[in-house]
């Protein structure tokens, strides 16, 4: 068992937008399909959540914009520029219905990590231990979640109570899209459906995304949250583009770099988003 701060880096490219490519027009707009690719996308997301600026603040309600993962479908807005292609609503119907799972989950009343490179130490992690899920560029790690272990359960008891704990949503968009890992027999599988902690005034560590607030102004209101790697002496982000990192270990160590991730977004201007609501369920 560990107290670990790790670098997880997932696919960061957005899927092209092109009409007939997973994207369709319909009366009321243009739909995002499912993911039934083989590779993980990001999106640039808006939703309904709450937020914070600093440590302490009482949370605001607004809508939120930001970097992240919903494999699921959604209402797409073609907004081309540097930053994205555009902007996703998500939205939850199985019609259709692609393969792929959202993973790490920011939706509802907690962050979810359920599959993804979960091996070794992954499986291990004491509460406490700190996750930065994001993506390797040339300019540098852009983080999109910021996950602080609180609980977990094992497949076995996942799939005891028949996943009893967790939306219908959450079963339907990640559980249901994993082979049914969690939702069948595994006995010998060291997985674990880890739950986020999430923020109250009195946290100490808790989770949070960087996001924008209101409505998009700016030319870089879609722009990532870069962390450059000449940062070393801030946080020592790897550039592989598909493997984690240990970047520290220890209650201290990880608090470290848990605040010193937390300083770096502040300085960039973004809000502190932690809680978002689940996307609808609608009929397509």
């Amino acid at each position: 068992m560990s107290v670990l701060a790790i670098q997880l880096n997932h696919p960061g490219r957005e899927k092209p937008f092109r009409l007939g490519n997973g994207y369709h027009q319909m009366p009321n707009g243009i739909i995002r399909e499912w993911n039934n690719d083989a590779s993980h996308y990001r999106k640039f997301l808006k939703m309904r959540g709450s937020y914070i600026h600093s440590p302490g603040d009482i949370p605001q309600a607004d809508t939120l914009y930001y970097w992240g993962e919903w494999e699921g479908n959604s209402y797409f807005d073609a907004l081309p520029d540097a930053h994205s292609h555009g902007i996703h609503l998500p939205i939850h119907s199985l019609n259709p219905r692609g393969h792929q799972n959202t993973d790490p989950y920011v939706y509802g009343d907690a962050f979810r990590y359920a599959i993804c490179k979960q091996r070794g130490r992954l499986t291990q992690l004491d509460p406490g231990s700190v996750i930065l899920f994001g993506s390797s560029f040339k300019s540098g790690f852009a983080l999109d979640t910021v996950f602080v272990v609180g609980s977990f359960q094992s497949v076995q008891s996942v799939y005891a109570e028949n996943a009893a704990r967790y939306s219908l949503t959450y079963r339907q968009a990640t559980l249901e899209s994993l082979a049914d890992v969690y939702l069948a027999s595994y006995p010998n599988s060291s997985l674990r459906l880890y739950s986020g902690i999430t923020y109250t005034p009195d946290a100490g560590l808790f989770s949070f995304l960087p996001c924008r607030v209101g409505e998009p102004i700016g030319y870089d209101f879609r722009a990532r949250c870069i962390f450059p790697y000449n940062m070393n002496s801030v946080i020592p982000f790897s550039n592989n583009p598909t493997g984690i990192k240990i970047l520290g270990e220890g209650s201290n160590a990880v608090m470290n770099i848990w605040e010193k991730t937390l300083r770096y977004v502040q300085l960039k201007q973004y809000a502190l988003g932690i809680q978002i609501d689940e996307p609808q369920s609608i009929l397509l």
